[in-house]
């Protein structure tokens, strides 16, 4: 396993938690670069993580250092022409989640990395921090027997500010994005239909939807239904999956498994240890997927071609709220 030498393009919240895992793991990568066109947030950025070297612009980064993989934590409106320009100059990429705002322009990214032939991932950090991987796993088992379908809600009060609040799509590319990517996920099926109808909330002070329900049909009659809501006097997130024999329930702490004749008391609990504080280990373990991926030639869990299907997911969501109707997929895509 060799070491690697990474920039950090775009200094926002987001690529705090990426400093901040990556900072564990030092005989895995060496953070050489940051850039981003804000010169404040650079140097204070640059300051707090002992960044040697700091780069207003791509260009002036592509010019004047050299490294091996970039991880892209850009406003979405801004990733493409990004990406482009990194696939050119043959850097290995991680991009934050959602790939891009819609599946034509995730598309685009996912070909210009193809024919540079360079690795893409992107940040599905949730599969791991929210313990989708475990219910996974635990599925896989057959402790519920075959999986009937599964109720998902995330409440919360949640004010965004800048390019978020100001973009035409919110609640669902915010957080949506990661939800529909764990059904998915843990059930190794991609979806067949999509029915979404989104509202805003004036508690809430943005330009998007505030509030989502969604209801997915998988294959094997697999219904799956889901309620986002960022203007919540309550919070709340968990998953129920209701299987023939028994049933799985998923928090942030880890997932409880419930037997049919009693739904009181668990009767077993796994621990997820990424869940919590354990964010930023997640995020390391797409990184980490891209390098694996890297080193033995094959494609990283989180690639970019994989997300396309969760981004098709997304996109059938705005498409039936807008449209007032059901949205059918052909094996997972538009």
């Amino acid at each position: 396993m060799g070491t690697y030498d990474l920039v950090v393009i775009g200094c926002g919240d987001a690529s705090l938690i990426h400093l901040d895992a990556c900072l564990k793991h030092e005989s895995r990568v060496r953070v050489i670069a940051a850039c981003d066109p804000d010169a404040q947030r650079l140097q204070q950025f640059c300051e707090k993580y002992h960044i040697g070297k700091s780069f207003v612009s791509v260009d002036d980064l592509l010019t004047k250092c050299s490294f091996d993989v970039a991880i892209v934590c850009t406003p979405t409106p801004l990733r493409f022409e990004i990406i482009k320009r990194l696939a050119e100059s043959e850097k290995h990429i991680l991009v934050e989640n959602p790939l891009a705002d819609g599946l034509a322009e995730a598309r685009k990214i996912v070909e210009v990395c193809q024919a540079a032939g360079v690795g893409l991932a992107v940040n599905h950090n949730y599969r791991y921090h929210y313990g989708f991987e475990l219910a996974k796993s635990i599925v896989a088992e057959g402790t519920i027997g075959a999986v009937l379908g599964a109720v998902h809600q995330d409440l919360t009060f949640r004010q965004d500010n800048g390019w978020m609040a100001r973009s035409n799509r919110h609640a669902l590319a915010i957080m949506g994005v990661h939800w529909l990517d764990g059904f998915r996920w843990f059930l190794g099926k991609e979806a067949e239909a999509v029915v979404c109808a989104l509202r805003s909330s004036p508690a809430i002070q943005c330009a998007g939807e505030t509030e989502a329900f969604v209801h997915l049909r998988f294959p094997e009659r697999i219904a799956v239904s889901y309620v986002q809501s960022f203007s919540s006097p309550m919070a709340r997130t968990e998953t129920l999956i209701e299987g023939e024999t028994a049933m799985l329930g998923i928090d942030h702490h880890g997932v409880m498994l419930f037997e049919a004749g009693n739904r009181q008391t668990p009767l077993k609990q796994w621990v997820n240890p990424f869940g919590g504080d354990g964010k930023g280990e997640a995020t390391f373990r797409c990184l980490g997927g891209l390098l694996d991926a890297l080193e033995d030639g094959v494609e990283p869990p989180t690639s970019g071609r994989d997300s396309l299907y969760t981004v098709a997911l997304l996109e059938a969501c705005y498409r039936s709220a807008a449209t007032g109707g059901v949205i059918d997929l052909k094996k997972g895509m538009l």
